[in-house]
């Protein structure tokens, strides 16, 4: 069975270390992922019925963010 990451962990050693720290990132850019990614939680959150902070890396896939294809007809 695989590890299941948690994504909240992921995502604040992304903030405090790849950002911060190796992408030497503003403080203005930074805010700007935090709120792009704040909506995708909430969003995916919501979509799961999980809590934010029990969503997994493994969560966050195409068909959840993707509206389901229309058929076309010809």
């Amino acid at each position: 069975m695989s590890e299941h990451l948690l994504l909240a962990p992921l995502l604040e050693s992304y903030f405090r270390l790849r950002l911060t720290k190796q992408r030497n990132a503003t403080p203005a850019t930074v805010a700007s992922y935090r709120d792009a990614l704040r909506i995708l939680i909430l969003f995916a959150a919501a979509r799961l019925r999980k809590r934010p902070a029990a969503l997994t890396l493994e969560d966050l896939d195409r068909d959840l963010v993707l509206p389901p294809a229309k058929p076309q007809y010809f």
